[in-house]
């Protein structure tokens, strides 16, 4: 993950990600991004903030948004670990 400009090694598409981290996921891991989109879609869950800070499905982002290199860091924690195995991912 940090040979492909990834700051850390959490979960490939941690929904604690920024719009520019969902479009890295976007493009070097595609079938992640689509799986999270449906995923997202089949519980409500919107992810990402669309350019007036508004709520938006994954499958609403704009290819080009979001910044990731400026974007706050996200860490795993002991939760997200629980919520993998419960969930599969």
């Amino acid at each position: 993950m940090y040979k492909l400009g990834y700051r850390n090694n959490n979960c490939i598409g941690c929904v604690k990600g920024g719009a520019g981290y969902w479009n890295k996921i976007r493009v070097d891991f595609p079938e992640v991004f689509k799986q999270r989109c449906e995923q997202s879609r089949a519980i409500g869950a919107r992810l990402v903030r669309d350019s007036n800070g508004n709520r938006i499905f994954l499958d609403e982002l704009a290819p080009d948004a979001g910044k990731y290199p400026e974007e706050p860091d996200f860490q795993c924690g002991f939760m997200c670990e629980i919520v993998s195995k419960e969930n599969n991912l």
